[in-house]
């Protein structure tokens, strides 16, 4: 065999050589595309059932709380509705034990009306009472101690209001004022559940949360949501 000739042979097998890594590699992009197709499709159908659901739940969501603060007054005359509640209620069925709980999530909070009121008292405290009587001094400031949020706490606020009348000077009287009127009761949420009960009598919840929806998996393993513990 000449020369001539193992420099054909060689020129072929390069070219046999880069047209298989051209297939190899038409094959890997034609692979990746079906998996890529089939996530997008898989996930995009899920993802418009999930829509459907959400939209379905939402509405349904408020027309339940409508059609229970539509009825709340009613409620109320007839004494279903506890005299401390907060806001929410339970309703339950005579005969079936079912029942529905509307649940009113709200959090009392201060304006800044407040912060004027802060300013006023503390200018009457270091003025007219540190020097006199330092007990009710440290009493009063202690209730105006703001907590880790940097809120005030309503509760201590409340027994300062209580002797609102302790004083008549003028700066101590509308800073009880102020304090009075920037308090308000900031609602963040509504939550409605529902109830059945079970062979024991129990109450138990109709689930509608997603993730506490009990499912089979395909699996054979037990799958459980489990919180991370700390490495001791």
């Amino acid at each position: 065999m000449d020369t001539k000739q193992i420099e054909l042979s060689i020129a072929e097998l390069e070219a046999m050589l880069a047209e298989k890594k051209k297939q190899d590699r038409i094959a890997k992009l034609k692979a990746r595309e079906s998996y890529e197709a089939g996530r997008d499709e898989l996930v995009s159908q899920l993802v418009a059932r999930a829509k459907v659901l959400n939209d379905q739940m939402r509405d349904f969501k408020q027309y339940a709380i409508d059609k229970l603060e539509a009825f709340r007054e009613t409620a109320n005359d007839y004494g279903d509705i506890r005299k401390n509640s907060k806001g929410g209620f339970s309703l339950r069925h005579r005969s079936t034990a079912e029942m529905v709980s509307l649940d009113r999530n709200s959090v009392p909070e201060y304006d800044e009306r407040a912060a004027s009121a802060e300013s006023l008292l503390k200018e009457f405290l270091e003025d007219k009472v540190k020097k006199r009587d330092l007990a009710t001094y440290r009493t009063i400031m202690a209730l105006m101690e703001r907590n880790k949020q940097g809120d005030l706490t309503p509760s201590r606020i409340a027994s300062l209001l209580k002797v609102k009348d302790n004083y008549d000077d003028e700066r101590w009287t509308k800073a009880m004022e102020l304090f009075e009127e920037s308090f308000r009761i900031r609602e963040i949420s509504y939550s409605v559940s529902f109830f059945r009960k079970d062979q024991m009598q129990k109450d138990q919840a109709i689930v509608l949360t997603f993730a506490s929806i009990p499912v089979t998996f395909f699996r054979d393993e037990v799958i459980e949501d489990k919180a991370p513990q700390n490495e001791r």
